[in-house]
């Protein structure tokens, strides 16, 4: 056997299985055939006689028994069946690097094989069948350490990197990465260790700056260091505990802003404020409280500043606005007294103020009797109340004048054909005629006239208060086409 048979299996540098092979065609050549081959050795006399004399416990097989050979063979193909399992389990765990988490384990799981070499090289098969598989079992059990070994690596990795030691992250994460390769904790771990040099002096800039209040400045680098690594509890730290002390200043500033803007009268700015604010801190209780106290506050005011309009819109007379901003109050809150009272004071008034002024804008819907008794109702009502305002005298004097104007006909001039029969609504017929005056109070009259074969026509005519004479034209022109 040369020196490189001499060697252990994992000793030698990755043996190839081709040269096993050759190994294996060897020994079988050496055991069955070479035997065969040569004639047996005669032994002389004093060998017989030493033979005669050994123990006879056991029935000695005899060396160029077939049965023999064939154990031998099975034993020794079993022995290489195992081997060729401990040499990929070998392979596989150097690529783990467990000589960096087991050493001494795995060196003694070597020295079994080696062992188990010794005594297949004394073709003690079977006994270099024991250790083969004990070195297996070593191994197989070394190999079930490493997941713990790879969890024990990524914690200290990670604390590692928590306390900025960036050399001992980075040999942690690479021994997991080698035990397992496709590991993303392993693999965004190293990531982390390559770029925390880099992420720290991130991290001091910001705390610099942070320092000297300069706080949007500090948060701007914090989080350049969060983007360069999103899983670094440093990184994460840092821009959490600052957002929250900017967003700290802002809601207080914000609360501050409102209140002072409160205290002032000015609702609408407090309300943004204090929305600000929520916008900051949803949820606040302090805020909602803030908030309640804008809306009551600004409630409170709005119905004294109403009140204040009513009672000024009274003293001027102005009692239909008066009325309404007392009802406006009452809408919004049914208890204040002084909006209950001006309304039951304001509300014959506003009534009375409101049909004097329908009144006084249709002044021509007094040609209706039932509307001119409206209209003398109105003024007596006027004349009772007295002298109570300068601006009631002015309307008892508006409608007095105005009962004045509209019972004093004024003349109006009819103009014909003598072949149209004219009649004015609520008036009575003219008959036909050329020219025909009648006398009618100031309204809104229609005029209408028709002849035998001729198209009716229909004149709408008014009688202002200010008309001296009004002439109107009736007549039919328009010739109905027979048979058309």
């Amino acid at each position: 056997m040369n020196d490189n048979q001499a060697l252990p299996w994992w000793q030698q540098s990755r043996v190839q299985y081709g040269a096993i092979a050759g190994l294996i065609a060897l020994l079988v050549f050496v055991v069955f055939i070479l035997p065969s081959l040569v004639e047996p050795v005669a032994l002389d006399q004093t060998e017989i006689e030493a033979g005669m004399q050994a123990p006879t416990s056991a029935p000695q097989t005899p060396a160029d028994s077939p049965f023999a050979d064939a154990q031998l063979a099975r034993e020794r193909k079993q022995a290489q069946e195992i081997l060729s399992k401990v040499i990929q389990l070998q392979d596989q765990l150097e690529g783990m690097r467990v000589r960096d988490w087991a050493g001494t384990a795995y060196q003694a799981a070597l020295d079994t094989a080696v062992r188990a070499d010794e005594f297949y090289r004394q073709r003690e098969f079977a006994v270099a069948q024991e250790n083969y598989r004990s070195a297996l079992t070593q191994l197989e059990q070394l190999q079930q350490r490493s997941s713990n070994i790879l969890t024990q690596q990524l914690s200290l990795g990670d604390a590692a990197l928590q306390n900025k030691q960036t050399d001992e992250a980075r040999t942690a994460f690479e021994l997991a990465l080698a035990i397992d390769p496709q590991n993303n904790d392993a693999q965004q771990g190293l990531a982390s260790a390559e770029v925390q040099t880099e992420l720290l002096a991130l991290l001091r800039k910001g705390r610099q700056a942070e320092k000297t209040d300069h706080w949007d400045e500090a948060l701007s680098h914090y989080k350049q260091a969060y983007a360069l690594d999103p899983r670094s509890p440093l990184a994460q730290d840092a821009v959490t505990a600052l957002t929250g002390k900017i967003q700290d200043r802002d809601f207080n500033q914000a609360m501050s802003e409102g209140f002072k803007a409160l205290d002032g009268g000015n609702f609408e700015t407090a309300r943004k404020s204090f929305k600000r604010a929520d916008n900051i801190r949803p949820g606040d209780d302090s805020v909602t409280l803030a908030l309640q106290q804008v809306a009551n506050q600004s409630t409170l005011a709005s119905i004294q500043h109403r009140v204040q309009q009513a009672m000024k819109a009274e003293q001027e007379e102005r009692w239909i606005d008066a009325n309404t901003l007392y009802r406006g109050v009452l809408e919004t809150d049914a208890t204040v007294v002084e909006a209950l009272v001006g309304k039951l004071r304001t509300d014959a008034r506003a009534d009375l103020e409101k049909r004097t002024l329908n009144l006084l804008a249709q002044p021509l819907q007094l040609n209706k009797p039932e509307k001119l008794n409206q209209a003398q109702a109105i003024l007596q009502e006027l004349t009772q109340l007295g002298d109570a305002g300068p601006k009631l005298i002015q309307q008892r004097q508006q409608v007095n004048t105005l009962l004045e104007q509209v019972t004093q006909p004024r003349q109006v001039v009819f103009r014909s054909d003598n072949l149209t029969q004219v009649t004015v609504y609520h008036v009575g017929k003219l008959g036909a005629f050329a020219e025909q005056t009648l006398a009618l109070k100031p309204g809104n009259y229609v005029a209408v006239g028709s002849r035998q074969g001729f198209r009716d026509v229909r004149e709408e005519f008014t009688v202002a208060l200010d008309a001296t004479q009004v002439i109107v034209d009736v007549r039919c022109k328009e010739k109905i086409a027979l048979g058309g």
